[in-house]
């Protein structure tokens, strides 16, 4: 099997593995069966990779004006007779192969996608909802992470409920790896939260006031005025993902506070840091239904209730033993159900399913 794979992110393309990336975002040339998930699959394969690099202004006129990559598509679809199977992670990345594939009905490989948004973010109305459901009507079949997108799909793309699939992301065991890394001077001497987009600090930093800890909580990935000066409160911008690691190693727990879209987000974030070892404090969030059961491998509050936060931090904070068995029931639950290994079998399963169905 030959794999076109189109990625809504910049990929570094090089002759051998780098230390400070993460499987998804490089790619060793002559190596392509080995890309991401794919170096798990059974059957022979390969993988071509093409992201959405560009000259700067395209890039952000693409992402953050069209919210779709023209150049990308423009120059997979010249390309697409020379694979069995095209795939597009998220939406982004597949309008102009499906648009292409709809208007012109010329013969190309099956077309599956990733739909991390779920579309246009769930949207129920207006033209670029009507300009995805004509777009969609080419696609051949379609991955997702967050189980709420089914009913969306059934009551807006009802044509695609029966071609897709929920398969949950795994985090990769191997590149989250704890043995390896050093404890800090300031190792358990937080509570730390990563992420930027679509966090709800605010429920988060109220909680927080209400703790009476010399924990400090620290916010890697987000500055935000609002919060200086908040005694125990530090903020950090970005850090390379090694450094994150350190973070998140040395962390007392980790709190996740997510706000509810009915789409994959969090995910990745969630389970990386129980693959590191952390109690894990999160929203209990549509993206995150079916990762994890509170109290005994993570620990869930009420979203965007600041009462619900604060108990559920305090919970953890004052029984080591609770911790100490979400840590290790989280351990096991993550090498036997939801890793990348197990997300791979599942994905190859459903490669081969649309390939063998007919037109």
């Amino acid at each position: 099997m030959k794999i076109l794979m189109l990625v809504n992110w910049i990929v570094r393309y090089c002759d051998e593995v780098p230390g400070d990336k993460q499987p998804p975002d490089y790619y060793v040339k002559g190596d392509g069966a080995n890309y991401w998930f794919h170096r798990y699959f059974q059957d022979e394969h390969t993988v071509d990779v093409m992201d959405i690099s560009s000259f700067p202004a395209l890039e952000q006129f693409e992402m953050n004006t069209l919210h779709f990559y023209i150049k990308q598509g423009l120059q997979a679809i010249p390309k697409l007779k020379d694979y069995d199977l095209v795939v597009s992670h998220g939406i982004p990345s597949a309008v102009i192969v499906a648009l292409w594939r709809k208007l012109t009905k010329a013969k190309s490989p099956k077309h599956i996608v990733f739909d991390i948004g779920c579309f246009n973010s769930a949207a129920e109305s207006g033209k670029v909802m009507k300009i995805m459901q004509y777009v969609s009507k080419s696609i051949d079949g379609i991955i997702y992470h967050t189980k709420c997108q089914k009913e969306y799909y059934e009551k807006h793309y009802p044509w695609l409920a029966n071609k897709s699939e929920f398969i949950r992301f795994g985090t990769d065991l191997n590149f989250f790896e704890p043995s390896d890394l050093s404890i800090s001077q300031d190792n358990n001497k937080y509570i730390l939260c990563v992420g930027a987009a679509r966090r709800d600090w605010d429920t988060l930093v109220e909680a927080y006031k209400t703790l009476n800890t010399d924990l400090e909580l620290r916010i890697l990935g987000n500055i935000s005025p609002e919060y200086e000066g908040i005694p125990g409160v530090r903020q950090i911008s970005h850090v390379p993902v090694r450094e994150m690691i350190n973070q998140i190693y040395n962390a007392r727990l980790c709190v996740l506070p997510l706000k509810e879209y009915k789409f994959s987000y969090g995910q990745m974030t969630f389970l990386q840091q129980m693959a590191l070892g952390k109690c894990v404090i999160s929203a209990a969030v549509p993206s995150l239904e079916g990762y994890a059961e509170n109290g005994k491998t993570a620990v869930f509050y009420q979203p965007e209730n600041v009462e619900s936060c604060a108990e559920a931090i305090r919970s953890v904070l004052d029984n080591p033993q609770l911790e100490n068995s979400i840590i290790n029931n989280a351990k096991e639950y993550l090498a036997t159900e939801c890793n990348e290994a197990v997300m791979a079998k599942q994905i190859e399963a459903f490669y081969k399913k649309i390939l063998k169905t007919k037109e």
